[in-house]
């Protein structure tokens, strides 16, 4: 009988692999092994993949489904993973999905939840599999198995291919990511939630969607949650500006203002109120960031301007007027005002303004950023702010009301003492001092282009900064047709810049391979952490200098204050295998501290 794929190549990778199909298709042979060895805490998060590509079209399945492709018979692959020692849910399994990039080459991305998937002849293919260890697990080592079945029409599955792995779980227990230090800040877009999915904005549908997004941000360790207060503090990142390909990125509050016969405003919170329930039910509410008071971003040459002229800001506050039954805005800085007293008194009523941050997105101008400030202290003198910071003046500056700076890579790098100075400043008064990235730099960063140690890199460098955390402004946020062509805005937006997730057919988050590379990073500065807690000072220092020899090309910090000058190689490994080796040695340093 005629073998079926006969060519197929098949094997084991490391979860940092990202495949690309393009006219440099990745050839899947100098990646694949047919055993891998993988060393894992308890209660961590770890992957791998498997690799396919075969001359032939074929489909593949990773269930017993007989799944056949629409126009008939092709060759079949059905692969089988077992871990005896692992309990039921422990793994996880999905073909991942192709996005093109802005350069119009096609890179794998998403973890598609269908279970099966068409592949095209010469397309290399990968199935990513997440490990989830149980904090219950034994220590000690554990054997799995990955089989591949061919088979085609009516004919009988003959096994064409077989892999080995053995996971060392050690001795040590990862926490929880609620209880992670690591201060994870990535935006959330509710607006575009609702827009992707077709439910009514802040609906018991909406909720309902946004109650799997935050479990899947909570699953990251994310520390904080967005909440949109007013009408378009971004004026939608100016998307009207971007004729050729429409998409919709406005953002629209969640607190519903009326103005009643009185003349009186009443803010309406039960939305809002559910809203903090998602976010406390999945334990990403140790921070309330409020949007919408603060800088708000305008475009007076589309509108985009101030709606009340007397106020230092263009917040814009959209109101039910039972007066005259019409929806109006506030158009004085009076009733602007207003609207910022009865919304503190909100939050000194429930008890939340100790968490409460009044954030401001890159303000350019200190002086006009300190008067905005003024008016809003003038009627909420216990609010506190964050500020992510694009220009240097501010980390000295800005008024004692910040209490949490977050710099932009380059300027947090571009003087470590004055950050070290300024990052125990604010730890004295209760602050935090963390970092981001966005559009740039080009390096490292979390582009779909990006390689994906530079997403892991990000925990790394966080810790080697002395830094508390790390902020993007993205978690998900999507063009008008994001499976179809999630480039947007390139060459200013690199595709990836917006979304660590996509939105699912099914209702939930689609998950990422830049996804599982941040968590990554993060689950290791956690254990860098542990290490600090847990062993001798000389053995931290020792373990640390080794750990980081292998991440870093450079002893200096300062170069990564330098990125648009400097190649990624002379600042950070690019090998995944650096990472996997730095690190062991903090597992197995972590290890022999509880023997």
């Amino acid at each position: 009988m005629k073998p079926v794929l006969p060519e197929l190549q098949v094997g084991l990778a490391d979860a940092m692999v990202k495949l690309e199909w393009s006219h440099r298709t990745t050839d899947i042979r100098p990646l694949i092994q047919d055993h891998a060895a993988l060393v894992a805490a308890r209660n961590e998060v770890v992957g791998f993949q498997i690799l396919f590509q075969a001359p032939e079209e074929f489909v593949l399945t990773l269930s017993r489904a007989n799944w056949v492709a629409p126009l008939g018979f092709v060759p079949r692959v059905r692969l089988e993973i077992t871990f005896p020692g692992l309990p039921e849910g422990a793994i996880e399994a999905y073909p991942v999905g192709y996005l093109e990039d802005d350069d119009r080459r096609w890179r794998a991305e998403y973890f598609d939840h269908a279970a099966h998937t068409t592949v095209m002849a010469a397309r290399p293919q990968a199935v990513y599999v997440r490990l989830n260890i149980p904090a219950s697990l034994p220590a000690g080592s554990y054997a799995g198995e990955v089989k591949a079945y061919t088979q085609y029409g009516f004919g009988d599955e003959e096994q064409t291919w077989n892999g080995t792995l053995t996971l060392d779980v050690v001795n040590v227990t990862l926490p929880d990511p609620a209880s992670w230090s690591f201060r994870l800040d990535l935006w959330q877009h509710c607006t575009s939630v609702a827009l992707h999915h077709h439910v009514p904005l802040w609906s018991d549908a909406h909720f309902a969607l946004l109650d799997g997004y935050y479990a899947s941000l909570s699953r990251l360790g994310q520390k904080a949650v967005t909440v949109i207060a007013t009408e378009m503090p971004w004026s939608g990142q100016r998307c009207f500006r971007d004729a050729y390909y429409p998409s919709y990125i406005y953002e629209h509050a969640i607190i519903d203002v009326t103005r009643d016969h009185h003349g009186e405003l009443h803010l309406h919170m039960s939305k809002l109120e559910k809203l903090l329930g998602l976010a406390a039910k999945h334990r990403i509410d140790r921070e309330i960031e409020v949007f919408g008071l603060l800088n708000i971003w305008v475009d007076e040459e589309y509108g985009f301007g101030k709606v009340a002229p007397d106020a230092p800001d263009s917040i814009r506050v959209r109101c039910y007027d039972e007066a005259s039954g019409r929806m109006i805005y506030l158009r004085t800085a009076a009733e602007l005002a207003e609207f910022i007293r009865l919304l503190a008194d909100y939050f000194r009523r429930t008890g939340r303004m100790d968490r409460v941050r009044i954030a401001a997105d890159e303000p350019a101008d200190l002086a006009l950023f300190n008067e905005r400030l003024r008016f809003i202290r003038a009627v909420a003198p216990d609010f506190r702010y964050k500020v992510a910071i694009n220009h240097f003046e501010f980390m000295q500056q800005a008024e004692p009301e910040v209490l949490d700076f977050v710099p932009f890579l380059t300027y947090a790098c571009r003087d470590p003492e004055l950050t070290r100075r300024l990052t125990e400043e604010l730890h004295a008064k209760g602050g935090l001092m963390s970092w981001y990235i966005c559009c740039s730099p080009q390096i490292p960063n979390t582009f779909l282009r990006s390689p994906l140690v530079e997403g892991r890199l990000l925990g790394w460098l966080t810790y080697r900064l002395g830094l508390d955390g790390f902020l993007r402004w993205a978690f998900c946020l999507w063009p008008a047709r994001p499976y179809e062509r999630i480039s947007w805005r390139a060459p200013f937006w690199n595709a990836g810049d917006m979304h660590f997730v996509l939105p699912g057919p099914d209702g939930k988050p689609v998950e990422t391979l830049r996804y599982e590379a941040l968590r990554a990073g993060i689950q290791e500065y956690a254990l860098l952490k542990m290490l600090e807690e847990r062993c001798s000072a000389a053995k931290v220092e020792s373990v640390l200098r080794h750990a980081f020899r292998r991440i870093l090309r450079t002893d200096n910090v300062a170069d990564f204050g330098r990125v648009a000058q400097l190649r990624a190689d002379e600042l950070y490994s690019l090998d995944p295998a650096d990472y996997e080796a730095a690190r062991h040695l903090v597992l197995e340093a972590l290890a022999e501290s509880k023997s």
